[in-house]
């Protein structure tokens, strides 16, 4: 059985005459009679009833239009989808993203452009550190993610969007808290909760080293997962913290946030991706945030 055939079926059962059905499709009348009776002999069945002015379906007939039919309107839609799908007007997109950056600026900004323009995407978004963001997108588990400090990788192609600064979390009724201006030194009788290298390692890496020009060695009594988890001990009161100054977004309750006029540390934040991924979809992310980017 022929796509052709079908074709042809359809415009005879449509016209109700050979004839009609051969001068629409232009093609001879005896070539489309012979592929009817081609057709006719694979399936086993009459479709049509010969009529001495045309013809009439047959039952068979009947039900074989609807699902010829039923066809055609599934091959127009595979057709236009699979266009759409070349130009990335639909597909699939999976992004990372680190939680601190997706509450203000360019993140959450660039996810709701994306949504609008392109609403057929499936777009699956995953909150996960850096560093786990940068191995899902070396096993393909991603095709791109918001993170910060993302460091040399000859496969990875990354898009500086922002540099957030590094500050310091009190808790409320700190002796600090009222200080203009804070410097390392005001730190050295203090406690401090951390989090662990390898959740982000050039990034402890890059406070270690900020610390030790200026001649400061935090007392970490504690080492977490996650900066949220960090400032849940801030707190508690448990100790202080330096973090992301994205945390002033969403400002937790009872604490609050401080620069350290001698702590010169910052997260470059991109969007990564790997360099061979080049899918329509992703292109189009790419557009988006660059446009948010240049307009933040």
């Amino acid at each position: 059985m022929e796509p052709r055939q079908l074709h042809y079926f359809k415009a005879i059962a449509e016209e109700e005459h050979f004839g009609r059905a051969s001068a629409r499709l232009r093609i001879a009348q005896p070539a489309l009679s012979r592929q009817m009776k081609l057709l006719e002999a694979e399936l086993g069945v009459e479709l049509f009833e010969r009529l001495p002015r045309g013809i009439r379906l047959t039952t068979a007939g009947h039900v074989f239009l609807a699902h010829c039919r039923e066809l055609s309107a599934l091959m127009t839609r595979a057709v236009a989808e699979t266009r759409a799908a070349a130009t990335g007007s639909i597909g699939f997109l999976k992004v990372g993203f680190i939680e601190a950056a997706a509450w203000q600026g360019v993140v959450p900004d660039s996810i709701r452009h994306f949504r609008r323009d392109f609403p057929a995407v499936e777009l699956s978004l995953s909150a996960m550190s850096s560093t786990r963001q940068l191995q899902a997108i070396r096993d393909g588990d991603i095709d791109a993610g918001f993170l910060y400090n993302h460091g040399a990788d000859p496969d990875l192609v990354a898009v500086p969007l922002a540099r957030h600064p590094v500050v310091l979390a009190l808790p409320t009724g700190h002796r600090l808290t009222e200080q203009p201006q804070i410097a390392l030194a005001d730190l050295r009788d203090e406690a401090f909760v951390g989090f662990h290298r390898q959740a982000s390692s050039r990034y402890y890496d890059d406070l270690a080293q900020a610390f030790a020009k200026g001649g400061f060695e935090p007392r970490v009594i504690q080492e977490l997962d996650s900066e949220p988890d960090m400032l849940a001990l801030v707190n508690a009161g448990v100790g202080l913290a330096f973090v992301n100054a994205c945390q002033r977004w969403r400002q937790p309750p009872g604490m609050s946030f401080h620069a350290v006029a001698d702590l010169e540390v910052e997260l470059e934040l991109s969007l990564v991706r790997r360099a061979d991924n080049t899918t329509p979809t992703l292109q189009h992310l790419l557009s988006i945030v660059s446009e948010v980017s240049r307009n933040s």
